[in-house]
């Protein structure tokens, strides 16, 4: 929780309250990022040097969203809100404004986009990478910084190692291992905008089994925005979820009305990503978790057609007297092998072993 707080509060620039809400000006929130080995030379199939990523988005909070944003939800859904997820989904990116990423080897300014996000890729040998490998746990990581020029604003982020070798869980999270109830957009608004984050029973504990029994990393993967990631962090920290590099979506306010992005079904970004690790780990194994209310049985087959030898598991989340859900796993994974995947409707139904 400190963490969360470092980043959206310590670095206030000037303070103002409009019918109820604290709106302090400007922000930073960083979303662990991933770095791998670097092929890009064909003769050097055995790279020692690494390419590491970073996303973030630079914000400034929009106080006439935030109230117009209020008033809908309160006839909606007739619930006390959450002020501070409000703020955050209502902000404004800050679009080509000049941010220096520092704290490694090397010091680099780049531009935010027009959405505000800070993206850049660069390259560490890796004895640079020895140099600031943040281990001691499951999870290899290095932190870096980005601060804002000429202002006082500035956030720690990390970026995740995932080498050629190994194994990773790629775990969708609404209704898979957060409750959420994507299929009512009632209930999602509720739960996004009002209650208390909630975990699907026994998913941390069979995450946190696997990143042991294998050695694992864990990336997640969203169709939330990624405006609402200091939340999400706050929850995978509470319920004790494995660490690992997190991709979300983006609310565009120019260009959508945001009942309809909460009514979409989310699956393209998820696609990019799945393909992403694939392609840049060339003997990593995967383990695909999601659940079977929107598109991740899809999604999943279509990497499972691509990559059949990399996909060691696939593992959906349903409800157990889903007769309709069921014959649509068989239809969608009916050129996958019946022992290669499965259903659950909380961790206690997985297996530890998931070679079994």
């Amino acid at each position: 929780m400190r963490d969360i707080c470092f980043v959206l509060l310590i670095f206030v620039t000037n303070s103002k309250v409009i019918n109820g809400f604290l709106f302090d000006k400007q922000g930073l929130i960083l979303v662990p990022s991933v770095a791998f080995r670097d092929h890009s030379s064909t003769s050097n199939s055995l790279s020692s040097d690494w390419i590491l990523y970073i996303q973030g988005w630079y914000y400034e909070e929009n106080p006439f969203h935030a109230l117009r944003m209020e008033k809908t939800l309160e006839v909606i859904i007739q619930k006390d809100l959450n002020q501070n997820r409000i703020k955050m989904f209502t902000a404004d990116g800050k679009k080509r404004e000049d941010v220096c990423i520092d704290g490694l080897n090397q010091e680099m300014c780049i531009r935010t986009d027009d959405d505000g996000h800070i993206k850049n890729s660069f390259t560490m040998t890796n004895q640079e990478i020895e140099l600031f490998r943040q281990s001691g746990g499951y999870d290899d990581k290095i932190l870096f910084q980005v601060s804002v020029l000429n202002r006082n604003l500035q956030a720690i982020g990390d970026i995740y190692l995932c080498d050629d070798h190994g194994i990773t869980f790629m775990s969708d999270i609404d209704d898979t291992i957060r409750m959420m109830n994507v299929t009512s957009l009632i209930q999602t608004l509720i739960n996004i905008f009002s209650r208390e984050f909630k975990a699907v029973s026994g998913m941390a504990d069979i995450y946190r089994y696997w990143e042991r029994k294998y050695n694992a990393t864990f990336t997640y993967l969203t169709g939330s925005p990624d405006q609402l990631y200091p939340f999400l962090k706050e929850f995978l920290d509470r319920e004790h979820f494995p660490s690992g590099s997190t991709y979300m979506e983006h609310f565009k306010w120019r260009n959508a009305n945001f009942l309809a992005y909460f009514m979409q079904s989310s699956g393209v970004k998820k696609i990019d990503i799945l393909h992403m690790f694939l392609q840049n780990t060339y003997h990593r194994l995967f383990v695909l978790i999601g659940d079977i209310f929107q598109r991740d049985p899809d999604n999943y087959a279509s990497i499972y057609a691509q990559y059949p030898n990399r996909i060691a598991r696939i593992f959906i989340r349903k409800y157990k007297d889903d007769d309709n859900g069921q014959q649509r796993l068989e239809t969608v994974f009916k050129d996958i092998p019946r022992t290669k995947w499965a259903t659950f409707e909380t961790g206690d139904d997985l297996p530890k072993d998931i070679y079994m």
